[in-house]
């Protein structure tokens, strides 16, 4: 399954900070058991919520665990959680686990009704927010293929801020 959040980052004026904390927040995560690797996004045109982190999770009972609770969720963020908004956490199925996007690939994340001429892999919600009704996600492994859907109604194009981690990796 995968664990998908969205957000907005308000003060870009800290993103390198930003940048650093989230990216030792990704290495907390996969300590925890049930979470299992975790990759960072950013979309390459405007969005209200252009930054995704894809978590690759057992199921919905990881978010229920001690492990979780000490160590991870919207608590966990300190001071970033009023420095963020438009989130949204959903943990979705139709797929166990998440793609290894390259650095120079993208992630196309496709809305319940839009099309790309790309392949995709539907999801469905089953847990947290459930703020969508089914979304889709395809890979590019170079990024100049994916950049001619950037417009396209109800789909985002991002590129890889991090390369996937891997619990015990």
């Amino acid at each position: 399954m995968i664990y998908m959040v969205e957000m907005a980052l308000i003060d870009l004026d800290r993103r390198a900070e930003w940048d650093a904390w989230y990216l030792a927040h990704m290495r907390t995560l996969i300590t925890i058991p049930g979470i299992q690797a975790t990759q960072r996004f950013e979309a390459l045109s405007p969005h209200p919520s252009p930054f995704i982190a894809l978590h690759q999770v057992t199921g919905p009972e990881v978010f229920t665990s001690d492990a979780y609770r000490a160590s991870a969720g919207p608590a966990s963020t300190g001071e970033w959680q009023s420095r963020m908004n438009n989130w949204h956490r959903n943990v979705l199925a139709g797929i166990d686990a998440t793609p290894d996007v390259p650095m120079e690939g993208a992630l196309i994340v496709v809305e319940d009704g839009a099309t790309v001429p790309v392949p995709l892999t539907w999801l469905r919600p089953v847990g947290l927010d459930r703020s969508v009704t089914r979304r889709a996600i395809a890979v590019a492994t170079h990024r100049a293929e994916a950049k001619k859907m950037i417009g396209l109604p109800g789909v985002r194009v991002c590129k890889p801020l991090t390369p996937r981690l891997v619990a015990g990796g």
